[in-house]
């Protein structure tokens, strides 16, 4: 497997290969269906191409036999936007390969301390748990559909073998569900009484 920054006239595969793993693994399991919009405009040719052309992203894709099979994103401030492997190269390591290139990037060239993720959605946070990365200040009263977690670059270290604690899944769920009830809520006294 060939990891490498991707040329712009490979954004289009990328903005297609982040569509197709995000509409056949991710759009049906996303509790927030608000965020929907958003992801679907960050993915597209458009967008990556502008961010790219600004200098605000950097894409790295993994090549099977000359073919894309997974692209990871990092905006150039450290955040990790996008992480898509097709799903038949699940489980060989396609993401762990791309999160290193990454990394290797981020410390060495664009000299970060850090790498940041939100988690979206929150349960994805088990794999970034797995490549090293910890969550940053959780607040059980946070109402949001991701869960932030950060990298630290100097002496990297790898836990392959743990996982997310209960109280953080938990907290993370009871989150989403305070939050969609107060956005529902919202709404319905909206509709009622006409504000």
């Amino acid at each position: 497997m060939n990891i490498r920054i991707l040329e712009e006239l490979e954004l289009g595969q990328a903005s297609g290969l982040s569509r197709y793993v995000f509409d056949t693994r991710l759009r049906n399991r996303m509790e927030f269906t608000q965020t929907i919009p958003f992801v679907e405009d960050y993915i597209s040719e458009v967008n990556l191409r502008a961010m790219c052309r600004e200098n605000k992203l950097i894409l790295w894709g993994a090549f099977e036999q000359e073919q894309l099979v997974g692209v990871v994103g990092l905006q150039t401030d450290g955040m990790i936007t996008l992480l898509y492997v097709l799903p038949q190269y699940a489980g060989r390591n396609c993401g762990m390969r791309l999160l290193q290139a990454m990394r290797e990037y981020a410390q060495n060239t664009l000299h970060l301390e850090k790498i940041v993720v939100n988690a979206t959605p929150a349960w994805t946070a088990g794999y970034f748990y797995k490549q090293g990365f910890s969550t940053v200040n959780v607040n059980p009263n946070m109402r949001v559909p991701f869960l932030p977690m950060h990298s630290i670059l100097k002496n990297m270290k790898f836990h392959q073998k743990e996982k997310v604690s209960g109280k953080t899944i938990v907290g993370a769920v009871l989150a989403c569900v305070g939050f969609a009830t107060i956005v529902s809520s919202w709404f319905m006294i909206s509709y009622l009484f006409g504000m």
